[in-house]
């Protein structure tokens, strides 16, 4: 899960507004001297390890000195220790995760917690689609952002956030800062270190819709768990399939119109109340039922919110479905920036295995990259510390190093607002 999301998910778990945080006394000089010990003992510690389960990993960032040129790594840490007890806790934060993200590793990072000026963020939820950053969600008092572009978030456009928010933000293609980067944009932190926060705790943002003019509202920093109203609500966009079950770990539908089995699988994981062999079962069970009485001429496979987790899991649907090659029609996996890790294999493995047909968008991370992360929680600060262990090589020799769906299908800021899937569409020939 992206680190903004995770961060969201758990200030979401605390309650409801009103219920404030307890914030930890400042880490101090003494604090940040440890943690910064700590942290560059872990990160850049050597040599392999064995575990029964994971097998042979690196003790510390793998090919620590190949991403991170000792030079440069000891020379910002003797900065920040001598800067301890300076800087202010959130500006030793961003340079941490500014240093871990020079590597440009998308699983590598740093995640700061819900306290010092990450937890208050602007009541606004934004995507970057490839014509625009876009207001998808917004505080009541704010609705009248949503769905417009946004121009401007204080002195600088939108273009430019995304420049001064990208060293932040370890990201191995466009697709991945772009996705990540409103997520880091809207904490105070981040706007405070940018100079876009006024003393008030407002940003001057200038926004358009389609067909009007630019207009500008002050935008206060708020408790991420505020109610917000969404572009369905607001607009009366009918929500697209893939969005309507996007916490399950995995769910099917027969779409008979087309004669689609569509399966949207969510999570590399099983889930505890429906393993994955046994959910396969099932569906497939009803797709040979479909099959017969009503003809399955494809089935489609939706990966554009599946995060990662475990490669192996997929075993059980791959099986099934080249068992049923003739009776159930091609293969189409759908990809998009938020198919990352294990969830980029699967799309890989059908593919490979299955001859799959991949529509959508390109992936957010390089098929020969980093990962198989474990982390370590810095003892004041608390700062989780993710880092990589392995490496793997997904693309052969002579191979486009990123995933390039068979056919483009990028959700655009018009499918948006009508609540299009220009990528389920292209798969079944609408």
């Amino acid at each position: 899960m992206p680190i903004v999301l995770a961060l969201l998910a758990a200030a979401l778990a605390m309650g409801q507004p009103g219920q404030p945080l307890k914030q930890p006394a400042p880490v101090g000089e003494a604090g940040w001297r440890e943690d910064l010990k700590i942290f560059a003992e872990k990160f850049g510690a050597s040599g392999m390890t064995v575990d029964f389960q994971r097998g042979p990993h690196s003790r510390g960032q793998k090919d620590f000195e190949k991403l991170y040129p000792p030079a440069m790594f000891h020379t910002e840490m003797e900065r920040l220790t001598s800067e301890a007890g300076k800087l202010s806790d959130e500006e030793m934060t961003l340079a941490l995760m500014k240093l871990v993200a020079s590597a440009n590793v998308a699983h590598t990072m740093v995640t700061p917690g819900l306290h010092f000026h990450f937890f208050g963020r602007l009541p606004l939820s934004m995507t970057w689609f490839p014509d625009g950053l876009v207001v998808m969600a917004a505080a009541k008092e704010y609705s009248e952002a949503i769905g417009a572009r946004v121009l401007r978030i204080g002195k600088m456009s939108a273009d430019e956030t995304l420049t001064a928010v990208g060293p932040y933000v370890g990201h191995e293609t466009d697709t991945w800062q772009r996705l990540v980067a409103p997520g880091q944009l809207v904490t105070r932190a981040m706007l405070d270190h940018l100079g876009l926060l006024g003393a008030d705790l407002k940003v001057a943002m200038t926004f358009q819709k389609p067909g009007g003019q630019p207009f500008t509202m002050d935008v206060r920093i708020a408790d991420p768990r505020t109610a917000k109203l969404n572009v369905i609500d607001v607009m009366h966009v009918d929500a697209p399939l893939y969005l309507s079950q996007p916490n399950s770990y995995y769910w099917y539908r027969y779409l008979p119109d087309s004669q689609t089995f569509y399966i949207q699988y969510n999570r590399c994981t099983n889930d505890p109340k429906l393993p994955f062999s046994e959910f396969v079962r099932m569906a497939m069970a009803d797709a040979d039922m479909h099959a017969a009485e009503h003809g399955v001429r494809r089935v489609v496979i939706d990966l554009r919110l599946n995060g990662g987790g475990d490669s192996r899991v997929l075993g059980p649907l791959k099986k099934a479905l080249a068992a049923r090659a003739k009776k159930l029609g091609p293969v189409y996996g759908l990809v998009g920036g938020a198919t990352f890790s294990s969830g980029l294999d699967a799309a890989i493995d059908l593919r490979n295995d299955l001859h799959a047909t991949l529509v959508g968008s390109p992936s957010s991370e390089r098929l020969n990259s980093y990962g198989e992360v474990m982390s370590f929680t810095l003892p004041n600060s608390k700062l989780v510390v993710q880092y990589s262990t392995k490496y793997f090589r997904g693309a052969k020799e002579g191979q486009p190093d990123e995933l390039i769906p068979d056919i483009p299908a990028p959700p655009t800021f018009a499918d948006a607002m009508t609540g299009k899937d220009s990528a389920l569409d292209a798969a079944i020939g609408r």
